[in-house]
């Protein structure tokens, strides 16, 4: 009579047509039954035809989906790809000699041979160099003393630049710390996006031109509304561009995509991190969680939790979509006359009404901070809680949070601008380097 409560738990558990169903082990572990138990229900629910039985695969509610048996990876492809994505994800430093043959032999577990050849192959393309047994990416133009790069952030009409969050600083900070290692002098110009002008430090303004020593542009989209506009100044610019672009990516100007010499960096707006942060979870083993964001109208916040199920996170959704992100709800808290913390605390709280868990995925740090609050205020116990943008807030109320990876951004942008050739033949218009999950105790 057991196995037929447990086919009753089962059938009653929403699992969608196609959907994988969790492992034996775990669904004995969540009803707090036998294996052999949990076993013999699966079985009878095969027998029956409710559920697929797929040997390699597991067990799946209704039809089982189709697995396409891919054609084998060439070696060499192999070697290309993992190569590619070191270089995109900051394992590999554009900057530094490359690690030796035998490393990279050992990290993409295939014979030093080939991967000797794979780096004079790619030494012969002129995107590497090498000096007896070591290699480097190729150094491009030498940078002059009288060589410099354009850094251009938004601004106020003063030339002013506004860095009003924690990730404008990091980058500032990075791109003048690396350029300064590598005695590349930044000019800082300012983005006035109301009047579609640019601007010294001094207020005076300042024309986009071609000049002999400038060797390319760093360019800022945060908080720019309409990029075309910015983009339109640099039409016949012919140094490279490096876009650090916080958006989505097909949102691109139509009259900026795939122009040679421009690359395109997402630190923060893509899936990926919420990807990450969902196999973290998984590996931690925390089971089902909520995932609460009160700036659901955006782009991103969609696109994290879109990463977390295609991880596999067993995730319920506390979402508002009224706010597009905390400047929006910043934005409407300065209209309706009241303090922005009081408007995120009334939506968290109806939110949190819908709540049944005492684990969350948080949309950013500060949605998960003011969530520690709001249970310290109610005397309840702190739920576990995991953030994005690894602010100084997770460290001050330790909570886990995901670090995105500025460091890399802005090492490779760097590098496109000096060195554009490296990614000739094989870079993708936008470049997302990924971050990871920082621990907190």
């Amino acid at each position: 009579m057991i196995i037929e409560d447990v086919k009753k738990s089962i059938m009653e558990a929403g699992f969608r047509d196609g959907e994988k169903m969790p492992s034996v082990r775990k669904m004995a572990e969540r009803l707090g039954l036998s294996v052999n138990t949990v076993h013999g229900a699966y079985k009878q629910l095969a027998q029956e035809k409710v559920v697929q039985l797929v040997h390699g695969k597991g067990c799946f509610w209704g039809a089982a989906p189709s697995f396409e048996v891919k054609p084998e990876e060439s070696v060499y492809s192999l070697v290309e790809r993992l190569f590619q994505n070191d270089l995109e994800s900051g394992a590999l430093n554009a900057f530094d000699e490359l690690p030796s043959c035998k490393e990279l032999s050992n990290r993409y577990d295939v014979s030093p041979y080939i991967v000797k050849k794979f780096l004079m192959q790619k030494s012969a393309q002129g995107i590497l160099r090498h000096v007896g047994h070591r290699f480097f990416f190729s150094e491009g133009r030498p940078v002059e003393k009288s060589n410099y790069v354009l850094f251009i952030h938004r601004s106020d009409e003063f030339g002013r630049l506004k860095i009003e969050s924690e990730r404008e600083s990091d980058v500032f900070r990075t791109f003048a710390q690396i350029a300064a290692e590598q005695k590349i002098a930044v000019k800082f110009i300012g983005y006035y996006e109301a009047s579609n002008q640019f601007y010294l430090s001094n207020g005076n303004s300042y024309t986009i031109k071609n000049e002999l020593h400038c060797l390319g542009v760093f360019l800022s989209t945060w908080l720019v509304n309409d990029a075309a506009n910015l983009f339109a100044h640099f039409a016949t610019f012919k140094n490279p561009i490096s876009v650090w672009w916080e958006y989505a990516p097909d949102m691109v100007p139509v009259s900026a995509r795939n122009r040679k010499k421009w690359a395109f960096y997402n630190v923060a707006f893509g899936k990926e991190a919420g990807v990450i942060v969902g196999r973290y979870l998984k590996n931690k083993e925390m089971g089902r969680v909520h995932y609460l964001s009160p700036y659901h109208a955006s782009f991103w916040s969609k696109a994290r939790l879109q990463g977390l199920l295609e991880a596999g996170t067993d995730v319920v959704p506390l979402v508002d979509e009224r706010f597009a992100s905390p400047f929006d709800l910043m934005d409407a808290a300065k209209r309706d006359g009241i303090d922005s913390q009081v408007l995120l605390n009334n939506v968290l709280e109806e939110l949190l009404k819908k709540a049944t868990l005492d684990k969350f995925v948080c949309s950013n740090d500060w949605v998960a901070a003011s969530l520690i609050d709001f249970f310290r205020a109610k005397k309840m116990p702190t739920p576990y809680v995991v953030g994005f943008d690894d602010t100084i807030e997770s460290y001050r109320y330790v909570f886990d949070s995901f670090a995105f990876n500025v460091g890399t951004m802005v090492k490779e942008a760097i590098y496109h601008i000096v060195a554009p050739s490296i990614y000739a033949e094989q870079r993708r218009q936008m470049q997302t380097p990924l971050g990871r999950v920082v621990e907190k105790q």
